[in-house]
């Protein structure tokens, strides 16, 4: 559609032209008059000279054969009309004034007026006289007519005149040509414009405006419709290890495979973010299998053609319109984004599947219920950690046994006792933490409670107890250090035994900068560990970059291996490689005796697990940690 400022421009711009054309229209006209006006004023001098010439020679005529007069005083009376009429009629008095004939012809007047009674008694002797003034008044009367119609002046005038004129249309001509041009750019650059605003620059496929503009049409006409949301996932992977460049190659198969598949069934598709598509099918999803399965089939080849070392997975989330009450809902737009909040939800879900295969996950109204959950958890949990003394949100620690130190270690966890929901996922609540912008606020409260753990119930043994803490993507980073520095203000010593954990996805985004934070942090006394070790695809790439105080074994490994031979072999060569690294080894999950015995057999130096304690409260910690010391702990370490 065009826009408004073009239409203006173009009302405006033939607005002008019709306003010049009218007015070239009016002056050509006002030209016509006037050069009927000077014909009808050239006319009116020649019939004045006529008739002054005919005079003049009746008068000749009578004094040279005594003719009768009558001849002659019809003549003069043709003549004084004539003058009279010129002197002073309205008529003629643009011709006055234009031709500047008033002098000339006043004085033939007077001269004929002074003759009256000569012409009307046939004087002889004053009319040779009035001969004589005749023909020099005669030459004057003619040069009148002839000077101003035929002479330099005259031609010189209409000359001028006709020069305007040709101005005018040169003008015209060059305002309508410059118009015009000036209109074109302007459509040009508008239709540009427009199609910036409806399509994707990379990639050419229409963006979320036009899906938009789409499902607003669709709702509007209660055309039965279904919304497609699709994800490539783990696409930031080709960006970081093999550049943009790859990226938008990879972005370009991904939107013409998108839309050689769709141009059969006439489905708008579109680019909604970065590796994020979109296609509006109209159908009812009842056989909408037919479409989705080929679909990410040809867009995941796409992406193996660009990258084929990269295994990524294609996630699509569906949304229905019959699935919306549109009674209910109050107008097509609001129904349009439901519907695409709908398929947001599905594709959520959708990408819960494992990350190397692909995942379709149709919206069930219970998304819905679990996206409000969430929305009220992030409310609360921002009230929460503005409040001092709320209790339903609280650290446990779980211990770390080691067998040759008095020295105790354990993790925080964190726990949510919800009065409606019970008790919260952990994950959970990092996740809403992190999608809220609350990650920093969580971070530095945990901070707070392992200060206030470490100076009230363990105040008595603090100095030998090391505490690890699970760090969020968006706490670690460079307002981390200031954020310990001011937990810790009144008791410095203590951050040497706070150990950082963090995981293998938060260190590939960037290994430079996060090599650069972890030297800040051990400059201040902290260290490092590398939680869940060998569940990544990168994690001895990890290794090799960076330098970590310790790494832990998940606990996926520690359950499989009694079942499975392979992962008692892993987890004896991650512990003989850590050694090797000087990196000490944590082994979760520990749940026997037999696992015990196994892992201290391979040389892991810690032990987490039920095996030993579920996560304690800071005052039961302090119990255990008691008992520990009483030997009670080492008598339970010994084979």
């Amino acid at each position: 559609m065009v826009k408004r400022p073009l239409i203006g421009f173009i009302i405006f711009a033939f607005t002008t032209l019709a306003f010049a054309a009218s007015a070239l229209y009016q002056f050509h006209n006002a030209y016509a008059r006037q050069a009927l006006h000077t014909q009808l004023s050239a006319w009116a001098l020649a019939q004045m000279e006529l008739e002054t010439l005919e005079f003049r020679n009746e008068l000749a005529l009578y004094l040279a054969t005594a003719s009768d007069k009558q001849s002659l005083v019809l003549s003069y009376d043709i003549l004084w009309s004539r003058y009279d009429t010129f002197l002073s009629s309205q008529e003629a008095a643009p011709m006055r004034r234009t031709f500047d004939a008033q002098p000339v012809v006043k004085h033939a007047f007077r001269l004929i007026q002074q003759h009256e009674q000569a012409v009307l008694n046939g004087d002889r002797q004053r009319l040779s006289g009035l001969l004589h003034e005749m023909d020099i008044v005669l030459p004057q009367v003619r040069n009148l007519m002839v000077n101003n119609f035929t002479g330099p002046a005259a031609i010189e005038q209409r000359e001028f005149l006709q020069d305007q004129i040709k101005t005018m249309y040169a003008a015209i001509i060059i305002l309508m040509s410059l118009l015009i041009f000036f209109a074109f750019r302007l459509y040009r650059n508008s239709s540009k414009q427009q199609k910036m605003a409806w399509h994707d620059s990379l990639t050419g496929l229409p963006n979320r405006n036009y899906l938009l503009e789409h499902l607003y049409k669709a709702a509007h006409k209660k055309q039965i419709h279904t919304l497609l949301l699709i994800d490539v996932r783990r696409f930031k992977d080709i960006n970081d290890l093999m550049g943009y460049e790859q990226g938008d190659i990879a972005l370009t198969q991904l939107a013409n495979e998108l839309k050689s598949m769709c141009l059969p069934y006439g489905y708008p598709c579109a680019r909604i973010s970065s590796n994020e598509f979109a296609v509006l099918a109209y159908t009812d999803n009842r056989q909408l299998s037919f479409f989705t399965q080929p679909l990410c089939n040809a867009l995941r080849s796409a992406i193996d053609n660009v990258c084929p070392s990269h295994q990524l997975a294609v996630a699509i989330g569906v949304a229905k319109s019959l699935d919306l009450d549109d009674n209910v809902i109050r107008n097509h737009r609001q129904f349009a984004n439901q519907l695409l909040n709908n398929a947001d939800l599905a594709l959520m879900k959708a990408k819960r599947a494992p990350v190397t295969q692909d995942s379709v996950d149709i919206f069930k109204a219970e998304y819905e219920q679990e996206a409000k959950q969430r929305r009220q958890l992030r409310d609360e949990l921002k009230a929460h950690l503005d409040d001092p003394y709320q209790e339903t949100l609280y650290v446990l620690f779980q211990p770390m046994v080691s067998p040759a130190s008095k020295r105790l270690g354990c993790e925080c966890l964190i726990r949510w006792d919800h009065a409606e929901f019970g008790a919260i996922d952990p994950a959970l609540i990092v996740s809403i933490a992190e999608e809220s912008g609350l990650g920093r606020t969580l971070g530095a409260w945990l901070l707070h409670q392992v200060y206030l753990a470490l100076n009230t119930e363990w105040q008595t043994v603090n100095e030998r107890i090391d505490i690890a803490i699970n760090l969020s993507d968006s706490f670690f980073n460079e307002s981390l250090i200031a954020d310990v520095i001011t937990v810790f203000a009144d008791h410095p010593e203590q951050r040497k035994q706070l150990i950082f954990e963090v995981t293998e996805t938060m260190t590939i985004d960037d290994i430079g900068r996060f090599n650069l934070l972890m030297n800040q942090l051990r400059d201040v006394g902290i260290r490092i560990a590398l939680d869940d070790f060998g569940t990544g695809w990168s994690s001895m790439s990890v290794l090799s970059h960076l330098s970590f105080d310790k790494v832990k074994i998940d606990r996926s490994f520690v359950t499989g291996m009694a079942n499975t031979p392979r992962q008692h072999v892993l987890v004896d060569t991650i512990c003989h490689m850590a050694h090797q690294l000087d990196i000490r080894v944590v082994a979760e999950g520990v749940e026997t005796q037999e696992q015990l015995t196994s892992l201290k057999q391979m040389g892991v130096d810690e032990f987490q697990g039920y095996f030993f304690a579920k996560p304690l409260s800071a005052l039961d910690f302090y119990a255990f940690y008691i008992d520990h010391l009483n030997h009670k702990g080492k008598l339970l370490m010994n084979d």
